[in-house]
């Protein structure tokens, strides 16, 4: 069940499912570079925008006993595919058969989604030079609250403070690379990955 609280919270708030072509985002394609840390642990990530944010992929590189290895997340027709490429294992969960699963663009906040998810406008920020938006939000997901306080510039998360199942996870960017081509690879499917599907309601 915690597996999949993280799954829907990682997909609000790192990688969106896109809106029939919708502009997710304000930007073209970006290249952002952070960190998140939680529970102590620090994990470095590299998020890749395209297509205005149609296309939306992370790698994070997660280090275990000195060992570092990554982990591939990709939004996919409707899956949000997690995969550990050192084991070529990976998981998937059909984000759109979750009840309480709604991503939110934040340049199209509609009034649904502001009542769903209780957000609420905190005025606006400065963060790595970007004038960003603050928003507030609270929802419980499988079952859990997640509250979070969020910086937003041209639709995009730069900075997240969340809390869910008493855990603090803060999610920060640490560089904003714009104004270059992201390789194709980074929006397919990973070769040679086996991935085993994930009840959403389990």
């Amino acid at each position: 069940m915690k597996r999949v609280v993280l799954f829907a919270i990682a997909a609000i708030l790192t990688v969106s499912a896109a809106q029939a072509q919708d502009k997710r985002y304000g930007v073209e394609s970006l290249i952002l570079k952070k960190n998140t840390v939680a529970m102590g642990q620090t994990m470095s990530a590299i998020q890749y925008f395209a297509d205005w944010g149609n296309k939306e992929s992370v790698e994070v590189f997660v280090n275990m006993q000195g060992q570092v290895f990554t982990v591939f997340t990709l939004m996919k027709d409707g899956y949000m595919y997690s995969a550990n490429l050192a084991v070529k294992q990976g998981t998937k969960i059909n984000m759109t058969a979750m009840d309480d699963y709604k991503s939110v663009n934040y340049l199209k906040l509609t009034d649904e989604v502001i009542k769903k998810y209780n957000i609420e406008d905190k005025g606006s920020e400065k963060f790595l030079g970007k004038d960003c938006k603050k928003y507030s939000f609270s929802v419980t997901t499988q079952g859990q609250m997640v509250n979070a306080t969020v910086l937003v510039w041209q639709g995009i998360t730069l900075k997240s403070v969340m809390t869910v199942a008493g855990n603090v996870v803060t999610e920060e960017a640490t560089e904003i690379i714009e104004g270059k081509n992201i390789p194709k690879d980074k929006f397919e499917l990973p070769e040679g990955v086996t991935f085993t599907e994930i009840n959403p309601q389990g």
